[in-house]
């Protein structure tokens, strides 16, 4: 799912134009008669320049990565999350170890938090100078403005990744639906070729759901069918795709070390759905799973489904006969 100090900008990303914000840094600088302005990102370890604007003078360019653990002034705005004015940094005792000041020479620094639509904050929008500044409140404005037309695009990014997460999702389940389960397996089985790791592909149904929802109606098979996504949520990693292909029929693509140990993973996924059933106070069910590894060829993905459909519905037959 999105997480947004996880998102990096690139030219890939088609639903925000990048020349779009670096013309705004770009023009922020000539505005400002500054050597250098930047949108920098705040990261899990760090600071990432994703904009930089384009003057020779300028000592970072894009794609930068300032550690956390580096004293600069992005830093102070995004911990702090409030703008910050330094007018003349070298006479202030805080930047004295801060490279920007005592290495590449910066004198004046103006940056405001750039900030999600949740208020989460991405990074700043700055703009820094050689030489000390006393910038008058109508170029403080200005940047305000510059800053929120870079949170509207934010936004946007926001709605996209909302309706793309929307369209790939399950709605009952909130696992991946099987659109999204066709394309993301086939990237795990073609990485699963180039690095030489085996993936399997689990078929999971649920035995007699038709008999429960006749029974007790579709307000409890529809929590069985959420129960089981649960499960195998809580059973399988995290690298693991899950998804419904519809009705009680689940798929799991797993990266599987050694094939000896498949029945332990089956188990885990048997005696957790119990447990959780129970847990719930639910009826109690049982699941039917077939399984197929991929081949040294890598065959695509609908092919190692369908093989996993056919082990699954000879287990399921197999049950049947044992408890007539």
């Amino acid at each position: 799912m999105f997480k947004a100090n996880q998102w990096m900008f690139s030219e890939k990303d088609n639903h925000i134009s990048l020349q779009k914000w670096q013309k705004t840094v770009d023009l922020m600088t000539e505005l400002f008669s500054a050597p250098a302005g930047f949108i920098v990102q705040s990261v899990d370890k760090g600071y990432r320049v994703v904009i930089a604007s384009e003057q020779q003078e300028n000592p970072y360019d894009a794609g930068t990565f300032i550690p956390n653990d580096v004293n600069i002034f992005c830093k102070k705005v995004v911990t702090d999350n409030s703008a910050l004015y330094e007018k003349h940094a070298s006479k202030e005792t805080h930047w004295l170890d801060n490279p920007e000041v005592v290495k590449d020479g910066f004198e004046s620094y103006l940056g405001l938090p750039i900030h999600w639509p949740d208020g989460e904050v991405f990074g700043t929008l700055c703009v820094m100078d050689f030489e000390p500044t006393d910038y008058q409140r109508n170029y403080l404005e200005l940047i305000k403005q510059l800053r929120d037309m870079v949170e509207d695009d934010l936004e946007m990014v926001n709605s996209f990744v909302q309706m793309r997460e929307i369209a790939m999702l399950d709605p009952l389940t909130n696992i991946y639906n099987r659109r999204a389960l066709s394309l993301l397996a086939q990237q795990k089985i073609n990485l699963a070729r180039r690095l030489g790791f085996d993936v399997c592909c689990l078929f999971i149904d649920i035995n007699d759901f038709k008999k429960l929802n006749d029974r007790f109606g579709h307000e409890v098979g529809d929590n069985a069918l959420i129960t089981l996504a649960e499960t195998l949520r809580m059973r399988l990693r995290d690298a693991d795709i899950i998804g419904r292909l519809g009705g009680d029929e689940f798929i799991a693509v797993i990266q599987i070390t050694d094939k000896s140990l498949i029945d332990n993973v089956l188990n885990k996924i048997c005696d957790g759905y119990k447990t959780a059933l129970a847990e719930k106070d639910l009826p109690r069910l049982s699941l039917s799973i077939g399984y197929s590894f991929s081949s040294v060829q890598t065959e695509p993905f609908e092919v190692l489904l369908d093989k996993a459909d056919q082990d699954m519905y000879k287990n399921k037959q197999a049950l049947k006969l044992s408890n007539e």
